[in-house]
């Protein structure tokens, strides 16, 4: 009986052992999953859990900071989702990485960890908002150029009772650095419509040009320690054999800032000096005209409309310093999307008007053109 009695305590004792055991474990085990989670990880998924300053909690994949903004892929949307540096409090991305600050020093850390909007760099803590890029591109960080363009037509030909051609043709390319970006942009446009004329009692062709005009233009653009902030150059050489404009050029010095940046919206902002000279063709009886000016240019483009589509405007100011009469404006706003294989279509107003065109000569001329063409 005492025997009996003593196998059935030691039995108790037993199961009671594995009982505490197990609560135990489970106790410790959301501890461990707590204090992950207060860290900012999910030990599960190896996804972070950011923890952001309004008390929201935003768990997925931390794919790179740029633009200001931490962008983290999650399981309920198919885009990343763009988090501003500045409302992120917390987290944990088990991940090395490669991060460009905005004083253009580069770093690596073994893994990203921020507490209380600071970055731990292992031994020195900066805040989050000063990284502008993680893992950059070679180009980024100053050894290598990315090179970016597109190259477009819009033509038409017809035949029979009209006859016309029409050519318009259009490059724009973008070699950028960390620090120096060079941009090249030219354009050629000529149209012609036959007519059929009786001379004589003879019909013959007579060739009407509609469009004779064609551009080129070039700029050099220096990065400050701050990248929003740079200084440039620019010139141009352009014709219009309609404006009665034989060649026009200018060249000046200009500062510039990146207004807006970001993923949805870009516009750069600029205000320098030119040259400006004109010679003018014979037959429009206008003195050749130089002067001092004042120019000035806007460059955008928003993805706000969605499926890799693009808004972009281009828009150039230039005007006499002593006569405000003497004002050239140039503007182009366009909708461009992807077909196949990199070629893009794009729908396309320009609006330019010059101020100094001759007497007889319109000022105000309007195109508007769909075109085709090669990204790259």
């Amino acid at each position: 009986m005492v025997t009996r009695s003593i196998n059935k305590r030691a039995v108790g004792v037993k199961k009671s052992g594995w009982f505490i055991w197990a609560i135990a474990a489970s106790i410790g085990a959301s501890l461990v999953h707590g204090a992950e989670a207060s860290a900012g990880t999910d030990s599960l998924t190896g996804r972070a859990i950011v923890h952001l300053t309004d008390g929201s909690v935003l768990m997925g994949d931390v794919m790179g900071i740029r633009n200001g903004a931490l962008l983290v892929s999650t399981a309920f949307s198919d885009s990343e989702i763009s988090v501003d540096l500045k409302a992120v409090d917390r987290f944990q991305w088990q991940t090395e990485a490669v991060l460009l600050l905005d004083d253009a020093s580069v770093v690596v850390v073994p893994r990203l960890t921020v507490e209380g909007g600071q970055l731990d760099l292992g031994g020195e803590r900066r805040p989050l908002v000063d990284v502008a890029i993680m893992n950059p591109e070679d180009w980024e960080v100053g050894n290598a150029y990315h090179w970016t363009g597109d190259a477009s037509t819009a033509f038409a030909i017809s035949r029979g009772n009209t006859e016309t051609d029409e050519l318009d043709v259009k490059v724009n390319m973008l070699l950028q650095s960390q620090f120096n970006r060079y941009t090249f942009t030219g354009h050629f446009e000529h149209d012609e419509t036959y007519n059929r004329v009786a001379v004589n009692g003879n019909d013959s062709k007579q060739t009407i040009i509609t469009a004779d005009n064609w551009k080129v233009l070039f700029k050099y653009d220096h990065f400050f320690q701050n990248p929003r902030h740079y200084m440039g150059v620019n010139g141009s050489l352009e014709a219009d054999a309609l404006a009665g404009v034989k060649l026009r050029t200018y060249i000046g010095p200009y500062i510039g800032r990146k207004l807006l940046v970001g993923e949805t919206f870009t516009l750069d902002g600029e205000l320098g000096l030119a040259h400006v000279a004109t010679e003018y063709d014979a037959i429009v009886n206008k003195a050749n005209n130089d002067y001092a000016a004042v120019n000035w240019s806007f460059t955008g483009e928003s993805r706000l409309l969605g499926g890799d589509s693009r808004l972009y405007v281009r828009h150039i100011g230039i005007v006499d310093a002593a006569d405000i009469g003497q004002l050239i404006v140039k503007n182009t706003l366009g909708l461009a999307f992807p077909l196949l294989y990199g070629l893009e279509a794009a729908a396309e107003v320009t609006i330019n008007y010059d101020g100094t065109a001759a007497d007889d000569r319109e000022a105000l001329d309007e195109v508007y053109s769909l075109r085709v063409g090669y990204t790259w």
